[in-house]
């Protein structure tokens, strides 16, 4: 294993932990994002902890380099053609010469110790992927809802041992993709999501996954949240929602573990 230096997390109690190396794999196939990569590239190269970075671009692409201009160097570009995220996903996998992998929508953002809390987490408790909670921000980057995560987290908050993302590929689907890996991985592997908010995900119009249920749920909030004096009910009523579950979920695992020591 090659080793990439520290980790501290107050949270999980780690310290001074030598950390694995990471690849992050960033998907832009589209034009519709290119407002929004440079942000997105930006949170990933402002991580505590260092990450290589993978950028999938279309092989038509022509406006790539003007975005990565502004960027620090170190950035890989992976020209494919066009196809589903899947497939994408899968081929730039297999240039992965990393440890761990991760990965990112070319229109969301991550806050700067994503990455650190969750090689924390996976390391301390040996985990083989680790996700988190997100925060929903509407196209000009406005957050408006805390997201809960429950059944399925968004892939852009997903870290994993290289290995695991390689035996399981993502199906190759128009979408829902990361709803049937996630299914395959949390019945196979040992897998955690984190209780933070490391992830701003950006919910727009016109997107891939605009036509789903979870999509539309989404979009259906955001304009709600231009109503005069409804985003900060939304912001309040889904972080009191959040802590909550959080509750009911620890009390939960107090219980179970009481009836195992029983």
């Amino acid at each position: 294993m090659m080793l990439a230096g520290g980790v501290e997390d107050s949270q999980s109690g780690v310290t001074d932990v030598l950390v694995p190396t990471i690849t992050t794999i960033v998907t832009c196939m589209t034009d519709a994002e290119r407002p929004f990569l440079a942000e997105a590239l930006r949170s990933v190269q402002s991580q505590t902890i260092p990450t290589r970075v993978t950028l999938c671009v279309s092989d038509v692409n022509d406006w790539v380099d003007e975005v990565l201009s502004g960027m620090q160097p170190g950035i890989d570009v992976l020209r494919l053609p066009l196809a589903s995220l899947a497939c994408i996903r899968n081929r730039a996998l297999a240039t992965v010469q990393t440890d761990l992998v991760a990965f990112l929508d070319g229109d969301d953002v991550w806050r700067p110790n994503k990455l650190r809390r969750q090689v924390a987490a996976l390391m301390s408790r040996e985990l083989d992927v680790v996700a988190c909670k997100h925060v929903l921000i509407r196209e000009e980057g406005t957050a408006y809802f805390y997201g809960f995560a429950m059944s399925v987290p968004m892939p852009s908050s997903w870290l994993g041992r290289t290995a695991i993302f390689r035996d399981r590929p993502f199906e190759d689907v128009r979408v829902g993709e990361d709803v049937l890996l996630w299914r395959r991985l949390t019945a196979e592997v040992r897998w955690e999501v984190l209780n933070g908010f490391l992830l701003r995900y950006r919910v727009r119009e016109g997107s891939l996954s605009q036509l789903t249920p979870s999509k539309k749920r989404k979009l259906a909030y955001a304009r709600r949240s231009r109503i005069p004096g409804m985003r900060p009910v939304l912001l309040g009523a889904s972080f009191s929602a959040n802590i909550g579950l959080k509750i009911r979920s620890d009390i939960a695992t107090m219980a179970g573990k009481g009836g195992r020591d029983r």
